[in-house]
């Protein structure tokens, strides 16, 4: 691909669109792919955009930014699980989130809509949650810094509408204005340089009815689940701030729910393997951890709940 305005080119490898911005090129992926590009070009003007992106991408290498030190580590994980020819047992964060995306498709048909999964990973939120209710003309958008996650993501998800863009969070997405009906942020923001002001970049994209799912960590003082995954950049979303940052937006709050106090890190711990497969066993777990942050959570400032699921709608 490309772009007239920066005269830069963006390629394409095995049908994902690589989309960085120019702090952020990654020149291992992409220097082999451009100077291919090169050898096969005959048009002096599109050569000297090739020849400049070379350029650029040439002068990064050996950096080390923010968004490549997490891409280093996640592709580390996705490769291993890759190797190991393992899925993860995604059944606890799904079984939490059913609820969630339950209330969304039972306000909004998924037919021949638009979805940006931001941060998609291998793509199992909307596998499990969401696919299953798009028609065939629903365009699924996958997003992630990671390449083998998002290959990841292809290479198991049903639904031949989709679209994968390997992307850092700087860059703003090739979108037209008000062209996506529902943005999906499934526990990326905490994992981003700018945490909760993301969503205030990304909703430029957003039609004008659309929807917002958010599940993410928010602050806790001891026991954090994410100690269970930790990336290179872990840290948990201020909760002020993010509402904050909501208090913003155009939308309603639909949907909100607060759970994962340490009763519940401390459950997956020590019961993890009958949590995570025995879905009754999960839903008690649940609703005692919900009970839990209702009540000693008021009291005792350690045990609030940890993670907060959010759905916010706008029709104006």
């Amino acid at each position: 691909m490309v772009c007239k305005n920066c005269e830069l080119i963006f390629p394409i490898k095995e049908g994902i669109f690589i989309i960085l911005s120019k702090e952020t090129r990654n020149y291992f992926l992409e220097y082999p792919l451009i100077l291919k590009i090169k050898e096969n070009l005959r048009s002096s003007v599109n050569i000297s955009y090739v020849q400049k992106t070379l350029n650029l991408i040439e002068s990064l290498k050996g950096s080390s930014t923010w968004e490549w030190e997490d891409e280093k580590y996640w592709t580390k994980q996705y490769e291993m699980k890759g190797i190991d020819n393992q899925r993860k047992n995604w059944n606890d964060r799904i079984w939490q989130r059913e609820e969630l995306t339950k209330n969304l498709t039972s306000r909004f048909s998924l037919d021949n809509v638009s979805i940006l999964d931001i941060g998609c990973g291998e793509g199992q939120n909307f596998r499990e949650l969401l696919s299953a209710k798009c028609s065939l003309d629903t365009q699924y958008i996958a997003t992630d810094i990671s390449f083998s996650a998002l290959k990841m993501n292809q290479s198991r998800n049903p639904h031949k509408n989709s679209v994968y863009v390997l992307c850092s969070e700087d860059y703003e997405l090739p979108f037209h204005t008000g062209s996506i009906d529902v943005i999906c942020y499934f526990g990326i923001l905490h994992h981003t340089r700018n945490k909760s002001e993301n969503v205030n970049k990304d909703t430029r994209l957003l039609k004008k009815q659309n929807y917002i799912v958010i599940c993410e960590s928010v602050d806790r003082s001891i026991l954090t689940s994410s100690n269970l995954e930790m990336s290179k950049h872990e840290e948990h979303v201020n909760k002020e701030k993010l509402f904050f940052v909501l208090s913003k937006q155009k939308s309603q709050i639909l949907y909100l729910k607060e759970e994962s106090t340490p009763f519940f890190i401390l459950s997956m711990l020590i019961f993890s393997k009958i949590i995570t497969n025995n879905k009754s066993a999960f839903m008690l777990t649940s609703k005692i951890d919900i009970l839990v942050g209702k009540t000693i959570g008021k009291i005792v400032p350690h045990f609030k709940p940890g993670e907060i699921q959010l759905l916010l709608g706008s029709n104006t």
